[in-house]
């Protein structure tokens, strides 16, 4: 069944019929008291809500608990960089001739990734790189 003091047309057929009883008003200081709870959620701002200038302008009123939770941050974003950063090293545009292929290709090895970029001399199209140098 449904919750009978939910606000829905159904139910204030339901309350018209005699079938469910009146709904009860609330209490005025309750609504009172939500009303304000509601205009201080909507005042207060949390950081992620703020801009870059909002933020500079309460910089100085940053807790220490604030301070020690930011440099936590940083310090994990940076290693979580630096992991990054050794985890994607990239090798080199080189090019290669049909004898080299097998050393440079097949046996480049399982982490390594190789691409290709296969023309005919005299084409014009050797000069076409993938944007690299």
């Amino acid at each position: 069944m449904q919750d009978p003091n939910a606000d829905t047309e159904w139910n204030d057929i339901l309350r018209r019929k005699g079938i469910l009883p009146p709904k009860e008003k609330p209490n005025p200081e309750e609504e009172q008291i939500v009303q304000q709870q509601q205009q201080q959620q909507s005042v207060v701002k949390t950081y992620e809500d703020m801009g870059l200038d909002e933020l500079e302008e309460n910089e100085d009123e940053f807790s220490e608990e604030d301070e020690r939770a930011i440099e936590m941050y940083r310090q994990q974003r940076l290693a979580e960089l630096k992991a990054t950063q050794l985890k994607n090293v990239f090798g080199e545009v080189t090019e290669i001739s049909g004898q080299e292929y097998i050393q440079q290709v097949n046996k480049a090895g399982k982490d390594t990734w190789v691409i290709l970029h296969l023309y005919k001399q005299g084409t014009g199209m050797e000069t076409f790189r993938i944007g690299c140098n």
